[in-house]
């Protein structure tokens, strides 16, 4: 009994200490891009947001659960990233709570660890983007989709992994395919084992989310035929490959360190399953995870043909993770070699410490908000702000929300209607038809080079005033500043 209470209290100091390590970076209100978006989503009602997220690339319940953060704590940004970490400690907790009584303290225990500590954890637990929040649904609906695959069919049980899975597809399209995926690996047990009862439920059930969905559908099939004119991300060898295979040991360290650590683990889980098959041991919830993770990865690969660009990005990856973290803990806490256990956490704990400290530095950089206090105490009522990149114009708008801004998007990427998330302070144009808009002093958003300002505003139309450059460590952003005044 003693033995039990100490590991159990060794279990809650583990994630205490490891929520207080992933908290370290999040008092800050640095943002890139896709953080803005997030934020000034969030500014919208519940039906802007479904009409507006509409138009980008995810679904739309994150952006409704920070709106009602933004109503509480007023769009203070430290709130937004906080819920984030919030979601990483739920997961972590699971390892306590679920995987422990499912699957044995070792386990348990391990499984809390890797949800903490490993590279990529810290960077997504300070995150403002719906990643956090997916891991956890998927892995809840894991759990629970487990639990009645192996016959605790309690209504306790189903409503929970129902309910799981309507989140899921409406966080992330990866938890639409694992959502998807699980309902019918389970139908296909069920019906296998002439469990009707069950079969029965899950097709109840699994038309109910259909018929809730279809809300949606509109949308996700807009957004496949527009993912190619800008959104979705290309393939780049070997880095994406590298990404792909060992993202959650990469973090903020070196490409190839991550890389090469990943590798030694999959040889040495491979391995290690296959003695476990040759033993005879029960692997059944660690080949479903696998199978579940490798078959998101051939969907992801069959839709970037069928779209015509890259949807397989290894951020989206993170949404399954929590597979992969069961499975890592599921065989270590086979290991009878307490050398391999104890080597696994200390490299984990290393590779994460340091790439935590790395993003802490970035974080509090006082170069950060240098752009933005120059702004604060340079721009008056009534200045235009223009930029032709979006990435550090979004920024700007989300900051400066009393200023009329203007983002000209001459490529036309298809993004006016998604970007109606900084409305109303900023529109998006494809022609020039802003430029009559413009008077008085107009201030120019640049990036690495200042493009936008040379291409429209150095003639004989506007008086050059002044212009100045900023870096930040924060996403490495650049920027240039041009102020002008129109004659």
């Amino acid at each position: 009994m003693e033995k039990k209470i100490t590991i159990n209290n060794m279990h809650i100091l583990l994630i205490i200490v490891g929520i207080l390590f992933n908290s370290i970076g999040i008092f800050h209100s640095n943002l890139w891009f896709d953080e803005s978006y997030s934020v000034a989503l969030a500014t919208h009602n519940w039906g802007e947001i479904w009409n507006i997220g509409g138009h980008d690339v995810h679904p739309v319940l994150y952006y409704w659960i920070l709106s009602l953060i933004n109503i509480i704590a007023g769009g203070n940004i430290v709130a937004y990233r906080i819920f984030s970490l919030i979601c990483i400690a739920l997961l972590s907790i699971l390892g306590y709570t679920h995987i422990r009584k499912d699957f044995g303290e070792k386990t348990g225990i391990l499984f809390s660890f890797f949800s903490l500590f490993l590279p990529e954890i810290c960077i997504f637990s300070n995150e403002i983007r719906m990643y956090s929040l997916a891991i956890l649904l998927v892995t809840i609906l894991s759990i629970y989709g487990y639990r009645i695959y192996k016959g605790d069919t309690s209504w306790k049980n189903w409503i929970i992994f129902e309910i799981t899975s309507l989140a899921c597809i409406y966080t992330h399209y990866y938890g639409l395919m694992v959502a998807g995926l699980i309902n019918l690996i389970m139908l296909f047990n069920f019906i296998k084992n002439h469990r009707k009862e069950s079969t029965t439920r899950i097709l109840v059930f699994g038309i109910i989310q259909v018929i809730l969905y279809i809300p949606w559908i509109m949308y996700f099939v807009s957004q496949l035929k527009h993912v190619s004119k800008g959104f979705w991300i290309g393939f780049e060898f070997p880095g994406t490959l590298m990404e792909l295979l060992s993202y959650q040991y990469i973090g903020n360290i070196n490409y190839y360190v991550g890389f090469c650590i990943s590798i030694i683990l999959y040889i040495y889980l491979g391995v290690k399953i296959h003695k476990l098959r040759k033993i005879k041991e029960d692997i059944l919830p660690i080949k479903l995870s696998i199978i579940i993770y490798l078959a998101i990865i051939l969907a992801a690969l069959i839709l970037t043909a069928l779209a015509q660009t890259s949807i397989l990005y290894y951020r989206y990856l993170f949404v399954i993770t929590g597979l992969y973290i069961f499975t890592l803990s599921f065989i270590l806490s086979k290991e009878q070699n307490k050398k391999i256990i104890v080597a696994v956490c200390l490299i984990t704990s290393i590779l994460g410490i340091s790439s935590n400290i790395i993003m802490i530095k970035d974080n509090y950089s006082s170069k950060n908000m240098k752009q933005i206090e120059y702004l604060n105490s340079n721009i008056q009522e009534g200045d235009y702000i223009v930029y032709t990149n979006v990435w550090e114009g979004a920024v700007i708008t989300v900051n400066f929300p009393n200023n009329k801004q203007y983002y000209y998007n001459e490529p036309d990427w298809g993004v006016q209607e998604a970007y109606k998330a900084y409305a109303p302070q900023m529109d998006t144009y494809i022609t020039k038809d802003f430029m009559n808009k413009l008077s008085g002093r107009i201030w120019i958003i640049d990036g690495d080079s200042d493009t936008c300002y040379k291409s429209l505003f150095d003639n004989d139309d506007y008086t050059y005033i002044s212009q100045q450059s900023f870096e930040t460590d924060y996403y490495d952003y650049h920027y240039v500043i041009t102020l002008v005044e129109k004659k």
